[in-house]
């Protein structure tokens, strides 16, 4: 487990990394206005694109991982065929949603161009494919792979693009968001290039119990994605509506940065929740609860110090976009301590969405999105973009509580600080393993 964590932060710290660069880069190239247009059409595209799955890239993480390990590999196919229809199917609807988010937040031809629109459009498909293929490849026990397209090409092709752009004076705000689609096109053909080499020649396989177990998770988690994507970025969509796109540009700046927090705890979820699924499902609470000690200790030792680092310093890393998104500090620091509190809760999430815990997350989830989209308004109209991340960090705060509170109570599972994550027995087993796979790393035998 800890390998796989230490793989996935890795790869995070790198693909942070790229986007930083990439987003540093566009700040730098064009006006602050622009450079906030195109951040805000990319928000709404990574809101709106991952919903085109309709929940299925949730019921694959978690079907597809058991099919695999059953060896029903026909069965994994036929719920990613079945997936990949709904994309396409429900991209339709999707292009109407976001037509309707521009024109209420910014107006359609005047705040933002209809050909940003037809971009963002074509780009709703190829984002929902590129997270139901990352699941899927998480479901065939290949996590690095399914995060190399989004975590690592979601910021390298687009960086060197708009890098080649600028140089040739082409670079816009359609030629840099054109970028950002076509690279979305090259890691879908990459992911399913890997899975079909992956799963080999087998024919897929749709039995009517199967999907009917499919959209039963499936149903209430598309109204819990939603959710999460709108808490997660709601808040940039209100504040660029309520103030301007300069204003949205700097407060997601800071957001991003602050987002660096849960680097670690992103990770031990990500790697956990295969885990969780399967032992779940072999009604192992006892091997659950420690993969909870160990997440929740993993995720505390390294988030911790990040805050703190990201609280002091971070204005240093707002002044490499300009010195107008170092005002953003006070901002970044808000929302830092927000995150804090899922640096605390440890990897609690993982075990909601894999443990048929869907219709308590999506009320949490329903609570904190509308505690957002309340507290995010009054907060600007009381302090500006400092009162936005003020009302932003206590929905963050008030949902990782309840998700403790519902992981206590319906599975009889503690996590974070009262998961046994301090007890000294695991502390030293987690310090062994990290340090015989340091030594690893360090000294290989010779052969």
């Amino acid at each position: 487990m800890l390998n796989d964590m230490v793989a996935v932060t890795f790869m995070k710290v790198a693909g942070t990394a790229l986007w930083l660069l990439y987003t540093v880069l566009l700040a730098r190239l064009l006006s602050a206005d622009e450079y906030g247009l195109v951040m805000y059409a990319v928000t709404v595209l990574t809101i709106a694109g991952p919903l085109t799955c309709f929940g299925l890239n949730s019921a694959m993480l978690r079907y597809g991982s058991i099919y695999w390990h059953q060896g029903r590999p026909g069965a994994l196919l036929g719920l990613l065929g079945e997936a990949r229809r709904t994309i396409a199917l429900a991209s339709v609807p999707a292009v109407l949603l976001v037509a309707m988010v521009f024109e209420a937040a910014l107006g359609l031809g005047t705040g933002v161009p209809w050909s940003v629109v037809a971009i963002v459009a074509l780009g709703l498909a190829l984002y929902g494919t590129m997270d139901l293929h990352r699941e899927t490849l998480r479901a065939l026990d290949r996590v690095l792979a399914g995060f190399l397209g989004f975590n690592i090409l979601r910021s390298l092709i687009p960086g060197v693009t708009a890098a080649a752009l600028a140089a040739g004076g082409w670079l816009s705000v359609e030629s840099a968001l054109a970028g950002f689609v076509g690279g979305l096109a090259v890691i879908a053909a990459i992911d399913s290039w890997r899975i079909g080499r992956l799963v080999g020649d087998v024919v897929p396989i749709r039995q009517r119990d199967d999907r009917t177990d499919w959209y039963r998770i499936a149903r209430p988690m598309v109204l819990a994605e939603a959710l999460g994507y709108w808490i997660a970025r709601g808040d940039v969509v209100l504040v660029g509506a309520l103030l301007d796109l300069r204003a949205a540009a700097i407060y997601l700046t800071a957001q991003r940065l602050a987002v660096l927090v849960t680097f670690v705890v992103d990770a031990v979820r990500l790697t956990l929740e295969p885990m969780v699924a399967r032992r779940y499902a072999d009604r192992d609470h006892r091997g659950l609860q420690d993969l909870m000690a160990r997440g929740s200790l993993v995720s505390f030792a390294s988030g911790m110090p990040i805050a703190l680092a990201i609280a002091g310093g971070g204005w240093l890393l707002l002044g490499l976009y300009g010195p107008e998104f170092q005002s953003g500090w006070a901002v970044l620091v808000i929302l830092t301590l927000g995150q804090t509190t899922t640096v605390l809760a440890g990897s609690v999430s993982a075990v909601l969405r894999m443990t048929g815990l869907e219709r308590p997350l999506t009320a949490v989830q329903a609570a904190s999105a509308v505690g957002l989209s309340a507290t995010v308004p009054v907060g600007i109209l009381l302090g500006g973009v400092e009162g936005a991340a003020i009302g932003a960090a206590l929905v963050t705060a008030g949902s990782n509580l309840a998700y403790l509170v519902i992981a206590r109570r319906r599975l009889r599972l503690r996590c974070g600080p009262g998961s046994g994550m301090f007890a000294p027995a695991l502390v030293r087993s987690v310090v062994e393993e990290a340090l015989q796979r340091a030594a690893l790393l360090l000294w290989k035998p010779r052969p």
